[in-house]
């Protein structure tokens, strides 16, 4: 069970307010991965800063909230002897943490619908050429003028597959309500009281990343490189840096830079909202632009946990600064920083069934990865067989993957029986140990295929497709080669590291049993 907290307590109570009084609120993101979706039982809320910076009171129904994002809010207590829930709900809708406000009765919030997933990931999948690039299908992908959410939650319109004139609407939802009563806050809407303009004589320096990653793997990155493959971005003082971003993957990314706020052009013009923050969703193009007024070293990346470990980032440095007294190493502390993108994780799966024991284990990282997998039969006949694979994968979606391997094989078979495969080469499985050389490639529907020369001659093509989803709980997977070998297997979930798994296999025949994973 998964529990979300509000200061501390998955309920809060604020019960000195009475009918009238309007009560501001700071709502900051902690979380590590976790976005949230805020809802008020007591009506409008009405936005007026965001990331400690004031802009110009909007009223919303409902905004969301990037992770380390930070708004400050107004609400109204509307009735006497009512407590108001303000609802803090994960994007997910697992789960939600609750302040009320006021002293009463509780007045609960309508809970957020069920999220269409599968009908947002239809849409996005809809929208990614064969490259891994995403296609705008000529839409101004950029300062949040296309409202994303309509695709990501479909459950805004109601509707399983929005049309592409609902979603060109954007920031005009704010104002017409065309695509539904509900009003969810866009970037487009916030603007600055003062005006936030740079320096007009100072000299520009632009820069332009795309954010780059692997869903399938995990791996995050900027132009397809982490921050250990890159050396620190050199910025002059007193400069006006531009940064130009386009979010080239499927996920929301919030960037956030240290030091400084930025101006997040958003049509505003001259008073274009500042913000350290900035929540930049699939496809789209966001532009931001600080003046270089405070030395040091400073880190841009993505405040998602696991893509910042994973590299996804830079280190903006002033060029001749002075020496930071509080830095007595600044070679190992760049250097313990490159360190996290470079650390290897491990993944193992067993199973253990009637007709033998297979399993694999991995380690891999950013670029490299070391597998083995090996099939244990109870008798000679059913053989014994592993296979050791050491890659880099290539390209920015990692679609490529050359590799050494090391193929161990023994199975007894009769005095006449001999083995071909579809090229006619004879199968030595009887005691077999040779080195290859090879590449896996990974096809659409995540079916990898792979092809390997081994130092006798043999070469072998194979596809395999794992964890194919059927239901919640149920997963298929295929093998089949050229060596005529083939494997089928159902796996029944039962929790995040064990389930029921039976397959059958050419080698091993029928088989069932208890699946284990790490």
């Amino acid at each position: 069970m998964i529990n979300f907290l509000m200061n501390g307590k998955n309920e809060h109570q604020l019960s000195q307010f009475k009918v009238g009084d309007k009560v501001r609120l700071r709502i900051s993101n902690g979380g590590a991965s976790t976005y949230f979706w805020l809802t008020y039982a007591g009506g409008k809320i009405t936005v007026v800063a965001n990331d400690g910076n004031d802009v110009e009171p909007v009223e919303v129904d409902r905004l969301i909230i990037a992770v380390s994002e930070t708004y400050d809010v107004i609400v109204t207590i509307p009735n006497d002897s009512t407590s108001y829930e303000f609802l803090a709900t994960s994007e997910d809708r697992i789960n939600s943490a609750s302040l009320y406000i006021g002293n009463g009765i509780k007045q609960l919030t309508s809970p957020l619908p069920k999220l269409k997933y599968f009908e947002g990931m239809k849409m996005m999948n809809g929208m990614m050429k064969m490259n891994g690039d995403l296609d705008d299908m000529n839409m101004q992908m950029s300062l949040n003028q296309m409202d994303m959410n309509v695709v990501m939650y479909p459950e805004i319109t109601g509707e399983d597959k929005p049309k592409m004139s609902d979603m060109k609407m954007g920031a005009e939802q704010y104002n017409s309500n065309k695509l539904s009563d509900i009003v969810t806050l866009n970037y487009a809407m916030l603007k600055s009281p003062t005006n936030t303009s740079l320096p007009k004589d100072a000299p520009v320096k632009e820069l332009r990343f795309e954010l780059t990653g692997n869903m399938n793997r995990y791996v995050w990155s900027l132009d397809n490189k982490v921050i250990s493959e890159t050396d620190k971005i050199l910025i002059k003082k007193g400069e006006n840096v531009r940064i130009v971003i386009y979010n080239g993957s499927m996920m929301r990314h919030p960037m956030h830079l240290h030091g400084h706020d930025f101006r997040a052009l958003n049509g505003q013009g001259d008073n274009a909202p500042l913000k350290n923050i900035i929540d930049i969703m699939p496809m789209e193009t966001d532009t931001l632009e600080f003046n270089a007024n405070v030395e040091g070293d400073w880190f841009f990346h993505c405040h998602i946990l696991y893509h910042m470990m994973s590299g996804m980032g830079r280190v903006f440095t002033y060029e001749n600064q002075a020496k930071n007294p509080l830095i007595k190493n600044p070679k190992y502390a760049y250097r313990k920083l490159k360190s996290d993108d470079r650390k290897f994780h491990v993944m193992a799966e067993n199973d253990i069934a009637s007709n033998g024991n297979d399993g694999q284990l991995m380690i891999q990282n950013t670029r490299w990865s070391i597998g083995t997998e090996w099939r244990l039969g109870y008798h000679d006949m059913h053989g014994y067989e592993t296979e050791t694979h050491i890659g880099r994968y290539i390209g920015k979606m990692q679609w490529l993957m050359p590799f050494v391997g090391f193929d161990w094989r023994y199975r007894k078979l009769g005095i006449d029986e001999q083995e071909e495969n579809i090229f006619t080469q004879t199968n030595t499985k009887d005691n077999r140990a040779q080195v290859s050389l090879g590449v896996n490639y990974t096809l659409p529907m995540l079916i990898i295929v792979q092809g390997e020369v081994f130092l006798d001659g043999k070469f072998r093509i194979q596809l395999e497709r794992m964890d194919i989803p059927i239901t919640k709980r149920m997963r298929f997977g295929f093998m089949l080669n050229t060596d005529k070998e083939y494997m089928i297997d159902l796996k029944y979930i039962l929790n995040k590291n064990m389930g029921i798994r039976t397959h059958y296999d050419s080698d091993m025949g029928f088989g069932v049993g208890l699946s284990l994973n790490y």
